[in-house]
């Protein structure tokens, strides 16, 4: 009877431990919650709401998201490649699936990438593994051991997770990159370009004819390189399932921007893109990024001077800079570099967003820079309104002019000079500034200025100048036409990166990663994106008028970063 007993207290204390020990490792067959799932990825927070906790590097702690999953294999959860580390690919279909390795997926990392030794040795040693499962992914998250066996990169954090949380995760990793995205199909994939109501026709014109001849050059050689795939075995066989024609949509909008969003989303509906290239956007830039979100449509550098506001990390809009604001923060950043400081600033602008934000963000920087320096804002609306508020500068005061109209402001300035010493204008003001000012107002003006010195070398300028060129493309609007391109190239190379993966986060991810090569095409002094970011350019210049030279401008400051 005592043995009896003894064993079966053993027993349930055998169970009693084994209840207690399984948790970490009782995955294997949990229900998760992809959504819980996406917020530990994302942001590094577990099931109970609390961030996760870990270890790198052996003893180096972290905690919550400084080392989330998106950080270093992003959102597509396609991985990278930098600084001679190697993210390998963690969606389902790679992770879970019992398959052989797909070889053009490795493409970008073997052969276009330049990485030290090291790196090739990792990514080429054959590491043949299972596939996994909730049990070997708990182990790979906690130990650092993949399925097949072998240690991560100590640089791969060792995280302490609940059942749970593993649970939660793999749920979240099934739904990545799991269904091509819209706008691809057998043989085509479809993209847009975003034209609204305000946008100088002829420079649309320009814009679309650029977009055109490109679509043209590459279905031709899409057509002579899908003509005879198997004439180069092992090569262009292997990658005929990337091919497709490229299918161009031009959507206008029409009326007020509040209207925009409806407009887009019934286009959308007609004819789904995998994504806008380049686009000429006159006004705010709010209702169509809000609809490229909503639809996680890549919009790749459009021409607009009203951005989305803010950083918008991972956002699905991607832009040459922040615009107005831009110029408005550099312009506060350059009056506070001066030897001696101004005490007062005369500020005007238009009733419109191309015055009020400029405006706003320069208010908020000199408040930051020169906090001693009283800014006096005038709002204006119209001709008559300026011609007003002009009278209110002097011979004493510094002016700064957001004009909602640039144009109309310039003839108002050239018609009723202001008093002022020295005052600033957008970048936009140049060409009618250099037609409409007498010698005394082109001496008194400056501008700011977001893109490169006249001076500047450029390679990729002269190679895209020589395209155009064989096309008989009128070059009539250049920074326009020369950013299009740009625009055109990056989706080019995101999509030879991806191979057949069409996924726009991915490609978005590849775009990143290559804006900073050598495709600059000589508009801004550099270009670069990070993970997450979405402006290529950070700074600007100030700028002098100079009508006698051939492109009317000299730069006379720094570059100037906010």
């Amino acid at each position: 009877m005592g043995l009896h007993l003894l064993v079966s207290t053993l027993r349930r204390l055998g169970l009693a431990f084994a209840l207690v020990a399984v948790p970490l490792w009782a995955a294997a067959g949990q229900a998760g919650d992809a959504d819980l799932g996406r917020k530990l990825y994302w942001e590094g927070i577990g099931a109970d709401g609390q961030p996760i906790t870990g270890v790198t590097q052996g003893d180096v702690k972290i905690s919550g998201a400084q080392f989330s999953c998106v950080n270093c294999h992003r959102p597509s959860g396609f991985g990278t490649s930098e600084g001679g580390n190697y993210v390998p690919p963690i969606i389902g279909s790679v992770l879970f699936d019992k398959k052989t390795p797909n070889r053009n997926r490795m493409f970008k990392d073997l052969y276009q990438e330049v990485q030290p030794a090291g790196f090739w040795a990792r990514v080429r040693a054959p590491r043949m593994r299972p596939a996994y499962d909730d049990e070997s992914l708990t182990r790979a998250l906690k130990d650092g051991v993949d399925a097949g066996g072998h240690v991560f990169d100590p640089i791969m954090p060792r995280y302490d997770l609940t059942a749970q949380d593993v649970a939660n995760l793999s749920a979240f990793i099934k739904t990545l990159s799991v269904e091509i995205d819209p706008g691809v199909t057998e043989r085509d994939i479809h993209f847009a370009t975003i034209i609204d109501p305000g946008a100088d026709p002829a420079a649309a014109d320009a814009m679309i004819r650029t977009l055109e001849l490109f679509f043209e050059w590459m279905n031709k050689d899409t057509e002579g390189d899908t003509r005879n795939p198997t004439f180069s075995p092992n090569y262009r066989s292997n990658f005929i399932s990337a091919y497709r024609y490229w299918n161009l949509h031009v959507w206008r909008l029409e009326g007020a921007p509040e209207t925009w969003r409806a407009q887009l989303e019934a286009k959308y509906a007609e004819q789904p893109v995998f994504a806008t290239v380049s686009g000429l956007v006159e006004g705010p830039w709010d209702e169509i990024g809000a609809f490229c979100d909503a639809k996680r449509l890549p919009c790749i550098f459009p021409n607009t001077e009203l951005p989305t506001p803010g950083e918008g990390r991972y956002g699905y809009s991607m832009f040459f800079n922040r615009g107005l604001p831009l110029e408005a923060e550099a312009l506060a950043l350059y009056l506070g570099d001066q030897d001696t400081s101004p005490s007062r600033v005369l500020q005007l602008h238009g009733a419109g967003p191309q015055g009020t934000r400029p405006a706003e963000a320069f208010t908020k920087t000199m408040a930051m820079v020169l906090p001693d320096t009283k800014v006096e804002t005038l709002p204006y609306d119209g001709a008559e309104g300026l011609r007003t508020a002009l009278a209110a500068a002097d011979s004493d005061t510094p002016l700064v002019i957001w004009p909602q109209d640039v144009t109309e402001a310039v003839a108002v300035i050239a018609a009723n000079p202001p008093a002022t010493p020295r005052f600033f204008l957008p970048s936009a003001a140049k060409e009618p500034a250099l037609a409409a000012f007498s010698p005394a107002l082109v001496e008194q003006a400056r501008l700011v200025w977001p893109y490169d010195k006249p001076e500047s070398y450029h390679p990729n300028k002269y190679r895209i100048r020589g395209w155009m060129h064989t096309r008989r493309l009128k070059v009539s609007h250049p920074r326009i036409q020369l950013q299009t391109y740009y625009a055109l190239t990056m989706i080019q190379f995101g999509l030879m990166h991806a191979i057949d993966d069409f996924y726009r986060d991915y490609v978005l991810e590849i775009i990143e990663h290559e804006a900073e090569n050598e495709l600059n095409p000589g508009t801004h002094p550099e270009l670069g994106l990070g993970p997450g970011q979405r402006f290529a350019s950070k700074g600007a210049f100030i700028a002098a008028l100079v009508p006698e030279e051939r492109v009317g401008y000299r730069v006379v400051s720094d570059w100037i970063v906010p």
